[in-house]
């Protein structure tokens, strides 16, 4: 009688395993391992590809398949560091505390097991839920993720949502392999040469990338499960011209203007770049989605600078007990958890080039104070270290918010004000442009999408009718999902186009703006919870600091 088998050890053994034989400890704390930003600016441009396929058709569909869901969607290159991230932002807070954020490293050495760095080592899909991450800290997380791979089929990194450990769902694993096999679709069909859709009734059809020859240049998930099972006859595929079309170089399609051709004086950028070459700081106002990091790299794009870094920073997005470590750096153990190199910080890496310093309004007063100091001396002293080192940026800040306001209400100092406002800038809101101007865009933005799909004259209309109040980023979504659910049918009808409906973002009567509804909703939601601000900034999803900053914003202590 033979013996029986023994099973063999599962992917999460297996990661235990070798996170033992590393000599880490589960009660430990996981290594912070952040990427200097320097380091991080550079990744990001070696992978500009990648990311802007993520952007343009992954997200879109995450936001459709995963709405209102508290969960996070990392895009991690081939050591598992983050260069993307996006999703609920209530979550993204709970997830700062242990860095799962852009710039982080998420590989076996350094975090244990976790979706992400297992899913890199045992290059397959991986599911890590609560408990089974290897340290204590990690176990309120549960995570999927699965492996992305080029066109070569080469391993190029891993795409991962995380949530917490109570609300992942039996879908995450299946939608996360759905959402990678549409990157790598979308990588391939970036590729030059002729695209062989062997099914083309099919969305996962098999596809192979062929040369003008019937050379193999490249494959998708389901290609090469294909040629692994049929003989390869390249020139009799192009013979047959079954489902072909010829893939233009990525870098062919222009990349239109998000702005307007005459708004608010803009007929071109050469205001804002004369002062920028003077060395005169720009501060651009205007709403959430009106363009703002867009006409800063056009800016760095016809600027002398071009060849020099251009470092964008949102300082709402930074951790409030870590502002000025991420802005200024650090020396190697200035504080706990630092990394022992230290790090460059946003202000040093953007040296020689230009800063962009996104929703400033957001930065605490304390590090307001030390940015001051810094553009008046020109110099940045790390965080635990006594010796200045020489900064020379050109200084662009954005804001949504009103910071002359902010300053009359003492939550913006003054002095700052003054010193990055050489040139004031306003972006007018995407409902302020003219009708030629808005169908101009919709047309430039759908070409850059799918050349092949149209607007119905009704699908037309309703966007012209719209409010969008996210601007141009929400007229993008809005057009990049209509893309993907009228994909084969040549034309976007009103049905493609998933809107809010226009009653529902008119202002309530009495009230004119987004601040005055904002406001009010603070001080109603602070009523009901008998002036607990706690339970208020739960309530509204927010965090205790940026309650107060509302209440003091609107003059309340």
């Amino acid at each position: 009688m033979s013996e029986s088998l023994q099973p063999s050890p599962s992917p999460i053994q297996r990661s235990w395993q070798r996170c033992l034989h590393q000599g880490l400890l589960r009660q430990q704390s996981a290594e912070l391992d952040l990427l200097p930003q320097g380091e991080l600016s550079a990744r990001q441009e070696q992978h500009r590809t990648l990311i802007a396929c993520f952007q343009r058709f992954v997200l879109p569909l995450f936001g459709q398949l995963l709405a209102g869901r508290p969960c996070r969607l990392l895009l991690c290159d081939g050591e598992g560091a983050i260069l993307a991230a996006s999703g609920d932002d209530g979550f993204a807070r709970h997830a700062e505390r242990i860095f799962l954020r852009s710039g982080a490293r998420w590989g076996e050495a350094s975090k244990g097991t976790n979706a992400i760095g297992t899913a890199l080592a045992e290059q397959s899909e991986v599911q890590v839920l609560g408990a089974q991450h290897f340290f204590a800290q990690h176990s309120f997380l549960s995570c999927s993720a699965c492996p992305l791979l080029g066109p070569d089929g080469q391993l190029l990194g891993v795409l991962d949502i995380s949530t917490d450990a109570a609300h992942h769902g039996g879908d995450m694993l299946g939608t996360v392999r759905l959402l990678a096999m549409t990157l790598e679709n979308a990588l391939l069909a970036r590729q030059p040469g002729w695209l062989v859709d062997l099914d083309p009734q099919s969305l996962w059809s098999a596809r192979l990338l062929l040369g003008e020859g019937g050379e193999l240049l490249g494959a998708n998930r389901a290609g090469r499960l294909w040629l692994g099972q049929h003989p390869f006859d390249g020139k009799q595929l192009l013979r047959d011209r079954r489902g072909l079309r010829l893939v233009p170089e990525s870098d062919t399609v222009p990349v239109q203007s998000a702005l307007p051709a005459n708004a608010d004086g803009l007929q071109s950028q050469q205001v804002p770049l004369r002062m920028l070459e003077r060395g005169i700081s720009l501060l651009i106002e205007g709403e959430t989605g009106s363009g703002k990091e867009h006409l800063v790299r056009e800016l760095h794009g016809q600027s002398s600078r071009r060849a020099q870094p251009l470092v964008c920073v949102n300082c709402g997005a930074l951790p409030a007990d870590l502002v000025e470590a991420e802005l200024f750096g650090y020396v190697g153990g200035a504080f706990s958890g630092a990394r022992s190199q230290g790090s460059q910080g946003y202000l040093r890496a953007a040296h020689g080039g230009i800063l962009m310093l996104d929703e400033i309004g957001e930065l605490p007063l304390p590090a307001q104070t030390r940015l001051l100091r810094v553009l008046q001396e020109r110099v940045v002293t790390p965080v635990g270290s006594h010796r200045p080192e020489a900064v020379d940026f050109w200084l662009v800040s954005a804001s949504h918010r009103d910071l002359a306001a902010m300053v009359a209400a003492g939550t913006f100092r003054e002095d700052l004000y003054y010193r990055i406002c050489g040139w004031r800038q306003q972006l007018a809101p995407l409902r302020a442009w003219s009708v030629p101007e808005r169908q101009g865009l919709i047309l430039n933005l759908l070409a850059q999408m799918d050349p092949a799909l149209q607007l119905t004259p009704q699908a037309e209309q309703r966007l012209l009718a719209h409010p969008l109040p996210g601007n141009v980023r929400q007229l993008k979504q809005a057009l990049e999902v209509a893309c993907v659910l009228a994909e084969g049918q040549g034309w976007i009808d009103p049905a493609h186009l998933h809107l809010p409906e226009v009653a529902a973002m008119q202002a309530p009567r009495g009230t004119t703006t987004l601040r005055e509804q904002s406001r009010q909703r603070v001080q109603q939601t602070l009523a009901e919870c008998g002036g607990n601000v706690s339970e208020a900034a739960r309530r509204l999803g927010i965090s205790r600091t940026t309650f107060y900053r509302h209440l003091a914003r609107e003059g309340r202590e």
